[in-house]
């Protein structure tokens, strides 16, 4: 039986969330709470004992695993209350979802954390997660062009060429709640690599990504890939 712990963004948590065995301990930063009760409350998702704990995480991930926030003190406050936690719940099969930085969160923890898979591996594939066979059965599209990193955010060029609802956080959805329903709502999903394009997934939801010129597709669903259903901002002509 091994304990995973989930430390990255949003994202991340939706995909692992469905994908991890029965067997497997959860212990989840308590920032991802929200978002998994939300997946609840809109029956995405069937019950997990999860150990949510307050790492001290303020933003989207773990500092250690961004560059932005990587030098701050408030990265080793949090590595702090990880080595705490440890110390106080031992385990010897612990690990962490991506090896990112893995050698640094060891060092830093005093642990001998493993990797579920390497960073730059497709992680839908790693997980075990597969193709849906999602078909387009409707007109009703809706589009959610926003990202966590802005250079994945769909451009406004590009989204006066689409027919369809363009929902933005803030203006149109503020919470995961009402995101999800956005989603289950639509007949088919034109999503950033995001959030987004993992709910949709989650919810069985056709999906179309759009993603910037050198980005990586680590993240893309099964279903798009099989299907084609994905375009960079320079080559996208229509949905």
């Amino acid at each position: 039986m091994r304990r995973v712990f989930l430390l990255r963004a949003y994202g991340d948590f939706a995909i692992a969330v469905q994908a991890l065995a029965a067997t497997d301990v959860i212990v989840a930063s308590l920032h991802l709470k929200p978002l998994y009760d939300a997946l609840m409350s809109r029956g995405c998702i069937s019950p997990r004992s999860i150990d949510f704990v307050d790492f001290g995480i303020q933003g989207s991930q773990l500092n250690l695993f961004t560059n932005k926030t990587f030098f701050s003190i408030d990265t080793f406050r949090q590595l702090s209350k990880i080595r705490k936690y440890i110390s106080a719940n031992p385990g010897t099969s612990d690990f962490v979802e991506q090896s990112a930085r893995l050698g640094l969160l060891n060092f830093f923890t005093g642990h001998s954390f493993k990797a579920i898979f390497e960073t730059g591996e497709p992680v839908y594939a790693a997980y075990g997660l597969q193709a849906q066979g999602l078909v387009r059965n409707g007109d009703k599209v809706l589009i959610l062009p926003d990202a966590r990193l802005p250079k994945r955010v769909i451009p406004s060029s590009i989204l006066a060429r689409m027919d369809g609802q363009v929902a933005r956080f803030g203006s149109d959805y503020a919470s995961f709640e009402q995101l999800i329903d956005l989603i289950q709502a639509a007949d088919y999903v034109v999503t950033s690599d995001s959030l987004p394009l993992h709910l949709a997934y989650l919810c069985r939801k056709p999906h179309f990504i759009l993603y910037p010129e050198g980005g990586k597709q680590d993240f893309f669903t099964p279903d798009a890939l099989t299907s084609g259903s994905f375009s960079t901002f320079s080559q996208f002509t229509h949905v």
